[in-house]
């Protein structure tokens, strides 16, 4: 993988999942909502089903954009290592993003983190020559 584009790809990742790591709660909310409704509604007509699949699929992919930006910060830390064209910040951000954002409560924290993290590594792309 070329420099550049790990700089780029934490960048993404970190800007994007960040943003999702902002709106998942209410997304998971939404989620857990519609599946109360859909059992309370399948009781009403007599089943004895309990929906809780939109929940876990919200929480699963919640789950893995923290992992993601969490291994991304680990893997451009020891890859730029040695690199003055990228910080430490951008990738001590992304890590501590990614650890905060698996505590429970703290994932919107771990968002804003990721988010400033992506921002300077898509900052930092205009120190690379091609």
């Amino acid at each position: 993988m070329t420099t550049k584009k790990l700089a780029l790809i934490n960048g993404i990742v970190g800007l994007v999942g960040g943003i999702f790591l902002l709106i998942a709660v209410f997304i998971i909310t939404a989620s857990a909502l519609n599946d109360v409704a859909t059992t309370l509604d399948t009781a009403y007509n007599g089943g004895s089903a309990i929906s809780i699949t939109s929940t876990t699929l919200a929480s699963t992919l919640a789950l893995f954009v923290k992992i993601a930006i969490l291994v991304l910060g680990i893997v451009g830390s020891v890859y730029y290592k040695d690199d003055d064209r990228i910080g430490s910040a951008p990738n001590v951000l992304l890590i501590v993003g990614g650890a905060l954002a698996i505590i429970p409560f703290l994932g919107w924290v771990g968002g804003i983190l990721a988010i400033i993290g992506g921002s300077l590594y898509l900052a930092s792309l205009k120190k690379f020559q091609e």
